[in-house]
């Protein structure tokens, strides 16, 4: 089946790149965005299987979404993703929180 009728059909995705899908190199994972845009998925559709959309496949309850008492990694990019994916590519800051082991 097709990623297209897939995802016509509410399949959920989420993003990674060792599946060997064109034009996204190991490792590229903004090509591996890219790809999801080339075949029609909107740019928040995009950002959502590659943030929310993954938290959820692993079953992750305390992170995936900017809110109180949630954990969250943030990058700052210059430039607006939901316009330009390649704004992903110009990371400007990326903030952690602290983690205890």
């Amino acid at each position: 089946m097709s990623i297209r009728k897939m995802r016509e059909a509410g399949v959920r995705f989420i993003a990674r790149t060792d599946a060997g899908v064109p034009g996204a190199q190991f490792g590229d994972y903004v090509g591996m965005l890219e790809f999801f845009a080339s075949l029609g998925f909107s740019h928040a559709e995009i950002l959502d299987l590659a943030t929310t959309n993954s938290v959820h496949a692993l079953g992750l309850t305390d992170t995936g979404t900017l809110a109180s008492g949630m954990r969250a990694d943030l990058i700052v990019v210059q430039g607006n993703p939901l316009t330009d994916l390649a704004a992903l590519r110009r990371v400007q800051h990326v903030y952690t929180p602290a983690r205890t082991l």
